[in-house]
């Protein structure tokens, strides 16, 4: 099979798919999450280039959920997707709706690390003269 789906009051929340991906409607709340980071698990390690341009062509905005009007914050997939593709993919909605694009946020602080470092050492030439 391709995926499994949870039903709770007759409405799809969850879906686990073959890949491993799980798609949650609505929050995930756990006490703590981790992610595999470890060098042996990664190939082709760069450091970000042009970190600075990258978050200054990001717009962290406000905005309502379509889907029950709470408000939230965060970034738009589609500016991200200009600097940063690898940190967006494209995902089927749970009760297949039509497909839309999500965004891998753990992967922007990549970009913000570096970009403070980048500034950090600025700031030292500055203080320097």
């Amino acid at each position: 099979d391709t995926h499994m789906d949870v039903y709770v009051g007759g409405y799809n929340n969850l879906r686990l798919l073959a890949n491993g991906d799980l798609h949650a409607e609505g929050d995930v709340i756990a006490e703590s999450t981790t992610i595999s980071s470890d060098e042996k698990l990664k190939e082709n390690i760069e450091i970000v280039s042009n970190p600075i341009e990258k978050v200054e062509a990001l717009r962290g905005v406000t905005f309502d959920w379509k889907r029950d009007g709470n408000s939230s914050a965060g970034v738009i997939a589609q500016d991200v997707m200009k600097v940063l593709p690898e940190a967006v993919k494209e995902v089927q909605g749970l009760n297949d709706d039509e497909s839309h694009l999500s965004v891998n946020y753990h992967a922007l602080t990549s970009i913000l690390i570096e970009s403070v470092k980048e500034l950090s050492a600025r700031v030292k030439e500055l203080e320097a003269k």
